[in-house]
C-alpha cells in the first residue's frame, strides 16, 4: 500500500507540473501580447522547426494509413455485406475523427517532444537555465511560449494538410485498387462526415498541440545529470506524451460525439 501511495503521488506530480507550466505560460503570453513583447523571430523559427520540418514524414504516414484503412474497410465489408460501396464514407469519418489528429500528434511527440525535452535538459545540466535567471530572463517567456505556439500551429496545420493529402490519395489510388472510378469514389466520400466532425478534429489538434510541449518541457526542466539524464528525459517525454494523447483522445471523443 505504501508503494502504491508513492506511485500515485509521483504520477499526480507529473501531471500537475505541466499544468502549472501551462498556466504560467498562458498568463505570460497574455502579458506579452498586451505589452507587444512577443518574440516574433523565435516563434517563426519554432513554427518552421515543428511544422515545416515535420510535414514530409507526417503527410507521408497519413497517406499510407488512409490507404490501409480503405483496404481494411473494403475487405471487412465484402466479408460481411458482400459489397463495399460505403467504404469511402466510413474511411473518411475514421480519418477525420481519429487517424489524422492522433497520428499527427503521435509523430509530433516523437520528433518535436523529444527534441524539446533534450534541448531544455541540456540547457539545465550545462547551467544555461541558471544563467537566464541571473539575467532576469523568464524561462517561460524564453523557452516555453515560442515552443507552445510552434507546436500548436504545427498540430493544427499538419492535421488539416494530412486530411487533404489523405483524401486525395484515397480518391486516386484507393479507388483504383478497389475498382471504382475516381468520381464514383468521391461522390460517396462525404456521406457521413459533417462540419461537427471537423470541429472536433480541430479541438483535438489544439489540445494535443498544447499537451506535447508542456509535458516535454516538464521532463527537460527536471532532467537528471549527464547524458543519461538527457536521454531519460527525452524518452519519458515521448512515452508520457503518447500515453496522455490516447487518454485525452478518449475523453474528447466521449464529450464531443457521445453526448
Amino acid at each position: 500500500m505504501n508503494t502504491l501511495g508513492k506511485w500515485a503521488i509521483k504520477e499526480w506530480n507529473q501531471l500537475c507540473y505541466p499544468s502549472q507550466l501551462l498556466l504560467m505560460s498562458a498568463s505570460r503570453l497574455l502579458f506579452a501580447v498586451s505589452g507587444r513583447k512577443i518574440r516574433g523571430k523565435e516563434i517563426i523559427k519554432q513554427i518552421y522547426d515543428c511544422a515545416v520540418l515535420s510535414a514530409p514524414i507526417i503527410v507521408f504516414s497519413l497517406a499510407i494509413v488512409s490507404l490501409m484503412s480503405v483496404l481494411e474497410f473494403s475487405w471487412h465489408m465484402k466479408v460481411v455485406l458482400r459489397q463495399d460501396a460505403l467504404v469511402p464514407a466510413f474511411s473518411l469519418v475514421l480519418t477525420v475523427r481519429e487517424v489524422a489528429p492522433v497520428v499527427t500528434a503521435m509523430l509530433l511527440s516523437s520528433r518535436v517532444g523529444s527534441s524539446i525535452a533534450a534541448e531544455i535538459g541540456v540547457m539545465k545540466i550545462t547551467e544555461q537555465l541558471d544563467q537566464l535567471k541571473l539575467l532576469a530572463v523568464s524561462e517561460v517567456d524564453y523557452l516555453l511560449i515560442p515552443r507552445w505556439i510552434g507546436c500548436l500551429v504545427a498540430s493544427i496545420s499538419l492535421t488539416l494538410l494530412s486530411l487533404g493529402v489523405a483524401g486525395f490519395v484515397t480518391c486516386f489510388i484507393g479507388a483504383r485498387w478497389m475498382g471504382y472510378q475516381t468520381g464514383e469514389f468521391y461522390n460517396s466520400l462525404l456521406l457521413f462526415t459533417t462540419g461537427h466532425d471537423l470541429e472536433g478534429t480541430l479541438v483535438k489538434s489544439a489540445c494535443f498541440g498544447t499537451l506535447i510541449p508542456f509535458v516535454s518541457a516538464s521532463y527537460g526542466l527536471r532532467c537528471g545529470q549527464g547524458s543519461q539524464g538527457v536521454g531519460e528525459a527525452a524518452t519519458q517525454a515521448v512515452t508520457r506524451s503518447s500515453l496522455l494523447i490516447i487518454i485525452l483522445d478518449l475523453f474528447i471523443n466521449s464529450a464531443w460525439w457521445m453526448f
